[in-house]
C-alpha cells in the first residue's frame, strides 16, 4: 500500500495471525473480531441472555479503561454470582476463558479502540461479507471456463449494485427527525445515508446528557465543559469532557469517537447545540474538518494524493498484459459457445499472431525486446 499501513486489522483469535501482524504492521492497531469473540462465548457454554447482554456493553459501550475494570467485575458478579442458583455456575473451563478474554481486553473493548481510526468497525466483516457473495457464485466442482462464467457475473451483479447504491441517494433526501437542528441540516445533503443515520443517532442520544462548564480544564486557550448522563442508573461514572476553541471552531472529545469512526459524537453535538444557543453562534458553524469526505457523496470524485510511482518498464508491460488478458478472457467466456464465433476468433488471434511477430522481426516470444527494454514472458 504504497509504504503505509492500516490505522487498524481485525482478525480472529489465530495466534499464527497475530505474529504475522506484529512482524508485518508493527504500527498497525490489532483487534478481534467481536463476532468471533460472541461464537467463542457460545461455544464455551457462555450462552445465556444476560451474559450476552453484559460482554455486548463491554465490546461496544465503555469509553475509559476505569469503565471496563468497573464494569467488568459488575459482570462476574451478575452473571455467576447471582446465577449460581440457577445452575449457571463458573466453572473451571469458563474461568479460564474469561481469564484468557480479560488478558486480551485491548484487543475487543471499546475503551482501548478510541485511539485508533477504524470506521466504526469492529470485525472481519469486510472478509466475510465477500466470502458470504463468492459462495453464491463459486462452487468447487466447476470447470475452468465455469469459474470465468460465474466470475464475471459476480462482477457485474457487484458493479450493478454499487451504480444502484450511487444513483439512489442522489434522488432521496435522508428524512430528518430533528428538523429544527442547524446541525444536522448541515450534514443531511452531505453525508450518504448510513452515514447520516448515525450521525442522527448520535444526536437523539445527545439530549440525555447535561452539560456544564469545567474551569479546572482550560488548555491552550480551549474551555473545557463536563457532561454527564441525566440517568445514572446504568453508568453511574459516565463523564466526558468536550474541549471547544470558539476561534478555530475546534471540539475535541475525550471519547475520541470522531477519531476511531470519523463522525461526530453524542457529546460534541450536544456541546455544539448548547453553546450555539446559549450565546456562541459561531459553533453551530460546523468546521469542514469535521465533514471527511470518506462519508460523503463526493468521495469518489477529485484527486487522490498517494505517492508518485515512476512507470517503469516492467510496470507498463504488466499493465498491458493485465488488459489484455482480462479483454480476451471476457470475449471468450461470452462467445466460445457458438461454433461460428470461435472459428472466427481462433482464425482472428492466429492472424494476430503472425502480423505481430512480422512487426517485431528481430524478437522471439520469451527473449527481451530491444526497442522498448521490456521483457516478455509469454
Amino acid at each position: 500500500m504504497n509504504g503505509k499501513e492500516p490505522g487498524a486489522v481485525f482478525t480472529d483469535q489465530a495466534a499464527a495471525i497475530a505474529a504475522g501482524i506484529r512482524t508485518a504492521l508493527s504500527r498497525t492497531y490489532h483487534g478481534l473480531c467481536t463476532f468471533h469473540i460472541t461464537m467463542n462465548t457460545k461455544s464455551n457454554g457462555l450462552w445465556w441472555s444476560p451474559f450476552l447482554e453484559e460482554l455486548s456493553f463491554l465490546m461496544y459501550d465503555l469509553e475509559t479503561e476505569d469503565e471496563f475494570d468497573y464494569y467488568w467485575k459488575k459482570m462476574l458478579e451478575n452473571c455467576f454470582n447471582e446465577e449460581e442458583e440457577k445452575g449457571k455456575k463458573l466453572t473451571s473451563k469458563i474461568e479460564a476463558w474469561l481469564q484468557n478474554l480479560h488478558k486480551v481486553r485491548s484487543k475487543w473493548s471499546s475503551a482501548w479502540l478510541k485511539d485508533h481510526f477504524a470506521c466504526g468497525m469492529r470485525s472481519s466483516q469486510l472478509s466475510e461479507s465477500c466470502n458470504s457473495h463468492l459462495r453464491k457464485y463459486l462452487q468447487s466442482k466447476l470447470t475452468l471456463w465455469e469459474f470465468f462464467i460465474q466470475f464475471n457475473n459476480l462482477l457485474e451483479a457487484k458493479r450493478h449494485k454499487e451504480l444502484r447504491s450511487d444513483y439512489e441517494p442522489l434522488n432521496t433526501i435522508p428524512y430528518l427527525v430533528f428538523t429544527n437542528s442547524e446541525v444536522l441540516q448541515q450534514f443531511v445533503t452531505k453525508y450518504t445515508q448510513n452515514i447520516f443515520g448515525n450521525m442522527q443517532d448520535e444526536y437523539s442520544k445527545s439530549i440525555k446528557y447535561h452539560i456544564r462548564p469545567n474551569n479546572s480544564k482550560d488548555i491552550d486557550g480551549m474551555f473545557a465543559y463536563e457532561l454527564h448522563k441525566l440517568d445514572q442508573q446504568r453508568n453511574p461514572i459516565d463523564k466526558r469532557i468536550v474541549m471547544v476553541d470558539f476561534v478555530e471552531r475546534k471540539l475535541i472529545c475525550s471519547c475520541k469517537m470522531f477519531e476511531k469512526c470519523g463522525w461526530l459524537c453524542r457529546h460534541v453535538l450536544r456541546a455544539i447545540d448548547h453553546l450555539g444557543y446559549g450565546g456562541h453562534p459561531e459553533i453551530l458553524n460546523i468546521h469542514t474538518r469535521y465533514i471527511l469526505k470518506r462519508w460523503t457523496y463526493d468521495a469518489k470524485s477529485g484527486d487522490f494524493t498517494l505517492p508518485a510511482v515512476q512507470d517503469t518498464a516492467e510496470r507498463v508491460y504488466c499493465s498491458r498484459v493485465k488488459q489484455l488478458t482480462g479483454s480476451m478472457n471476457l470475449l471468450a467466456t461470452r462467445t466460445c459457445m457458438d461454433d461460428d464465433i470461435y472459428k472466427m476468433l481462433e482464425e482472428g488471434m492466429q492472424a494476430l499472431k503472425i502480423r505481430a511477430e512480422s512487426m517485431m522481426p528481430a524478437m522471439k516470444f520469451g527473449q527481451p525486446s530491444t526497442s522498448t527494454g521490456m521483457k516478455h514472458y509469454l
